[in-house]
């Protein structure tokens, strides 16, 4: 599991069928799944974990499936306005989720190792609020860091039902790059330096000198 995020369901027999795995990433879509409150009590948890052991075991958010997909849900005309060429992706994995083996109505989501690349746990759980708050006012919302778009990978790990069958949408995006366009790892409202604008209007000054230039040797 190192550098991995995973979705798993649990079953009658105390098995962990993983459902979804992110690699070195935390999917985007994952986050809708989450409310401020989810993930707060996720820092306490492994703030009060780590303090007995370097390397604490049960790393799980444990999400009440029912509220986590409805938030989800809740959350759809962000996708739709922002990243609206992931939408049919977004819809077919809330669906998948609704469906999936789940023997207990509980979702859970093991974060640990992705969120030990930062410098802190409270420096990843910062970044996750941001997205939340982003999706809950309508603003844009980049992806920070280890933070990308989509679903993540499907997992094959004895699942009855395999995403990959009926969603198309992820068959399509999987063969390309499941992260597509959004691995660009931008920062949450970044903001263009000062000194970033000043080079890119001496950029676009030169272009359009020069395009002037050329086209006044045809009138002339």
């Amino acid at each position: 599991m190192n550098n991995r995020s995973c979705i798993f369901a649990r079953q009658s027999n105390g098995d962990q069928i993983m459902l979804f795995e992110g690699k070195y990433q935390l999917p985007f879509f994952w986050l809708m799944l989450f409310n401020k409150e989810d993930i707060e009590s996720y820092r306490e948890k492994i703030a009060k974990m780590s303090e007995k052991d370097a390397n604490p075991k049960d790393t799980t958010m444990v999400l009440d499936k029912l509220k986590a997909i409805s938030r989800a849900a809740a959350r759809r005309d962000y996708i739709k306005k922002h990243i609206i060429t992931c939408l049919p992706l977004f819809d077919d994995w809330l669906y998948y989720l609704q469906i999936a083996d789940f023997w207990e109505m509980n979702i859970y989501v093991d974060l640990y190792h992705i969120g030990s690349s930062y410098k802190n746990i409270n420096d990843f759980c910062d970044s996750m609020l941001k997205a939340v708050v982003c999706f809950d006012e309508d603003i844009e919302a980049w992806n920070e860091e280890t933070i990308v778009a989509t679903c993540g990978y499907e997992s094959r790990d004895n699942n009855k039902k395999l995403f990959s069958d009926f969603s198309k949408a992820y068959r399509e995006l999987n063969n390309k790059n499941i992260y597509g366009r959004f691995d660009n790892k931008l920062h949450l409202n970044k903001k263009i330096s000062y000194r970033k604008k000043i080079w890119i209007f001496a950029i676009v000054s030169l272009i359009m000198t020069a395009l002037a230039v050329w086209a006044l040797k045809f009138v002339v």
